[in-house]
């Protein structure tokens, strides 16, 4: 009898785990398909490409900004800001980026996408270098559209010449 219940035991772990395999296998796909998403959103940032950029953003979709107040703000209100952006600086480009999936509450993988850099740019006025260290997180819907995005920075250092 004792037998018997470490053996129900065991097969009851073993397909719990082989469920939470599954799961972060369907998960890192996820995430794979959003990781590429994810990058031509900043490339099109890069290349000042609105249009392009506007394309990538679900119907409902919201942005977290870091300033204070800044969240659940509209896909307009964020492309608007990326367009001021895209006419005061030249040669914008997100330095040493590494991206990572998202977890969840658990520490479990989860299809977002988190990226972390440097944006570097030169101001049009004057020609002179600014930096600013950089943290995101990208959701996304099954379509693939990116759903929510919260960015961390501290904008001050946007407007600092180097």
């Amino acid at each position: 009898m004792k037998k018997n219940i470490f053996h129900f035991i065991i097969i009851c772990i073993a397909l719990v785990s082989c469920n939470e395999q599954k799961e972060t296998d369907v998960n890192l796909v996820k995430y794979n398909k959003n990781l590429v998403v994810a990058k031509q959103f900043i490339d099109v940032f890069s290349s000042k490409d609105s249009a392009k950029e506007a394309s990538l953003l679900s119907d409902d979709f919201k942005w977290n900004g870091s300033e204070i107040g800044q969240d659940s703000l509209s896909k307009e209100v964020l492309l608007k800001g990326d367009r001021d952006i895209m006419r005061m600086f030249n040669d914008i480009k997100l330095m040493n980026a590494d991206y990572y999936p998202g977890v969840d509450s658990t520490y479990k993988i989860n299809s977002e996408v988190r990226v972390y850099g440097t944006w570097v740019s030169k101001f049009v006025s004057s020609g002179k270098t600014s930096k600013m260290k950089y943290y995101a997180v990208f959701t996304f819907n099954d379509a693939g559209k990116i759903t929510v995005l919260e960015e961390h920075c501290n904008i001050a250092d946007l407007t600092k010449e180097l």
